[in-house]
């Protein structure tokens, strides 16, 4: 039986289109927003991205939120953890508040246990592994998880499940936040801060 020849062309856009199919499934990304509420007013906004290339995943979080009392207070975070399969290799957090900084956070896996530092340079450790940071909760409901790993707070805070898919992690200092899901993805959070209550509402 004869073999068939395709034109060159045919063959080229054959060999393209299957690597545009291989980068698609090595590199995927899947991006969320939301809005920042103080009561029923508008205040901010939080852009998140998941990117995963072949074993790694990358958070990005960046928010910016301005809140008005006597004086305005304008807070802007920018976080950025990666993980490689289920275990997190570095968290870093920046936050500014009125543009002076306040938080400067550096945690890294040095293949033993997590080194981390602040702003200030105060060095501390993790010796556990850390399968699961506040990063991930906008992604991932926290079933069966005890512990979540806090890049402001640099440890890990608990985390209980108060039923209807929601989940409180109880901080240092009092404050609390719940998260609350639904197929899967985290739809709401509401936020005790220093200045308010937040909620972060999914568009």
């Amino acid at each position: 039986m004869p073999m068939i020849r395709f034109p060159k062309w045919t063959r080229q856009l054959a060999l393209l289109i299957s690597l545009m199919c291989f980068q698609w499934i090595g590199a995927h990304a899947e991006a969320l927003s939301y809005t920042v509420f103080k009561g029923g007013d508008k205040i901010g906004k939080i852009n998140i991205n998941r990117k995963t290339n072949n074993n790694i995943t990358e958070y990005f979080f960046e928010s910016n939120v301005k809140l008005r009392f006597i004086i305005s207070i304008e807070v802007y975070d920018k976080m950025k953890v990666t993980f490689q399969g289920a275990q997190m290799l570095e968290a870093r957090l920046y936050r500014t508040l009125n543009g002076k900084v306040k938080v400067d956070n550096l945690a890294a896996w040095n293949g033993s246990y997590y080194e981390m530092k602040n702003k200030d340079n105060e060095k501390s450790s993790i010796k556990q592994m850390i399968s699961l940071a506040t990063a991930n909760l906008y992604y991932t409901e926290p079933k069966n998880i005890s512990h979540v790993f806090s890049e402001k707070f640099q440890k890990m805070i608990p985390i209980k499940p108060m039923g209807n898919k929601k989940y409180t992690l109880e901080l240092p200092g009092g404050n609390k936040t719940t998260y609350s899901y639904a197929n899967g993805v985290c739809q709401m959070v509401e936020a005790d801060t220093d200045w308010a209550t937040l909620k972060f509402v999914l568009n």
